[in-house]
């Protein structure tokens, strides 16, 4: 790792999954970002689909004046990040994410199934200085066995700020040694979020699975550096299994439930106290929010839809959800100055690398990208029709996207061209 300091903005890492709705919940929900989920079930008669998206991380690699030789570089991580789970179940490379051309941290899976015996799990961290090519482990696995998971995937979650981090979802392990060590967080349930923010982590929890309505939603803050977990008295508590959390800084938080709510909650004074925002009317079905701070918030608002036709509407707000300005849509007929946006394809994934550059991963369609705020969308040139589990930038120009089954590719002029980065 080198010791030149580099200071570059990352995008909301993000997420997705699709599975087939014949699969049911035999199929995983591996990771959050949000880095965001898109989900198919027949709980409401139709293929619902439950998607989130990634929050904004920011890469750093820093370096302290007369480091002494044998020093610890940390690869340091700081902004919000919630990483959301994948397509289909991984058998290696999850949650990816680049400080620069060259040095990047990801966590490897593999997990073993049984219809007979609990879900197992290998999870190392990893590091690449080779822009992707070759990753080695920080530290040595942790082996996990998740209960009550026969023939099924546990929710698998990673986040870090490359010295402190947590492995959550089904359990929750933390380190503070940059992914060598782990221990057991303390926080219990089935965290479905969790973003660091500097001094100040931010976790979603419920108390049981999410097929089980019974319950509702806690969010806690604790200590980056460790310590005790505190629950947000005034926070909201949602009955919702699938939320989305986004923490864009140390006092501005968003929380959405990823369907039939259309409801926005926002605070700005670090969680003490909430308020609600209704969304547009279409977001009551399928929504998926994407935000850089309380000035810039879009919100992208599906259809729930068993085929692969859906219709989308993309908001942007400048007063934390009070208010909401139509920028795209995919029905005929819009107003004079408001974008198109296709109605082929589901939506998997929402990012924005600055107020300029935002992407929509669309699941059986194109990875498009809007230089405009999100009023003009074009299809980018990615060499390949498989799924986009994530992408990463650390500028508008320089930026990679994981693919399925864990392939990545690099591009360094905006998604015009992209190139292979490695293959896991």
């Amino acid at each position: 790792m080198i010791d030149d300091d580099i200071s570059q903005s990352l995008d909301r890492a993000a997420r997705s999954y699709t599975p087939d709705a014949s699969q049911g919940l035999t199929n995983v929900r591996i990771r959050a970002a949000r880095r965001a989920c898109t989900r198919r079930t027949g709980s409401i008669g139709v293929a619902l689909l439950f998607a989130a998206v990634a929050v904004t991380l920011v890469l750093v690699l820093t370096r302290q004046e007369q480091r002494p030789a044998n020093a610890v570089h940390y690869l340091k991580i700081s902004a919000t990040a919630q990483l959301i789970p994948l397509s289909t179940p991984s058998k290696g490379l999850t949650d990816v994410y680049f400080a620069d051309g060259r040095h990047g941290i990801g966590m490897e899976q593999n997990c073993s199934l049984s219809p007979t015996a609990n879900t197992t799990c290998s999870l190392a961290i990893v590091r690449t200085s080779d822009g992707g090519r070759t990753w080695t482990p920080v530290g040595h696995a942790l082996q996990v066995a998740y209960p009550h998971s026969r023939a099924s995937y546990p929710f698998i979650n990673f986040v870090t700020n490359g010295k402190d981090g947590w492995i959550y979802g089904s359990k929750t392990y933390v380190t503070h040694d940059g992914g060598r060590t782990f221990a057991n967080s303390g926080l219990g349930g089935l965290v479905m979020d969790l973003s660091i923010v500097g001094n100040e982590t931010w976790a979603l929890s419920r108390p049981c699975p999410p097929g089980n309505p019974a319950c509702s939603s806690t969010i806690y803050s604790a200590s980056t550096s460790g310590g005790p977990w505190h629950a947000m008295n005034g926070a909201p508590r949602l009955p919702y299994p699938y939320l989305q959390l986004l923490h864009t800084s140390a006092t501005d938080g968003f929380l959405a439930a990823h369907a039939t709510d259309g409801i926005l909650y926002a605070t700005e004074n670090g969680g003490v106290s909430w308020v609600s925002h209704p969304l547009p009317t279409l977001c009551a079905q399928l929504l998926h929010v994407t935000a850089l701070s309380r000035h810039d918030v879009w919100v992208l608002c599906t259809s729930a839809t068993p085929n692969d036709a859906q219709t989308k509407e993309l908001y942007h707000s400048v007063d934390a959800g009070r208010t909401w300005v139509l920028l795209a849509t995919s029905t005929s007929g819009a107003a004079p100055g408001v974008g198109t946006l296709p109605t082929s394809g589901i939506v998997t994934l929402v990012t924005s690398v600055d107020p300029d550059h935002l992407w929509i991963a669309l699941d059986r369609g194109p990875l498009i990208a809007s230089t405009d705020g999100g009023r003009t969308w074009a299809p980018q040139n990615l060499p390949t029709s498989a799924g986009v589990e994530q992408l990463t930038f650390t500028n508008a120009r320089h930026g990679w996207a994981v693919t399925l089954p864990n392939d990545i590719y690099r591009t360094t002029d905006g998604g015009m061209h992209w190139t292979t980065a490695g293959t896991q």
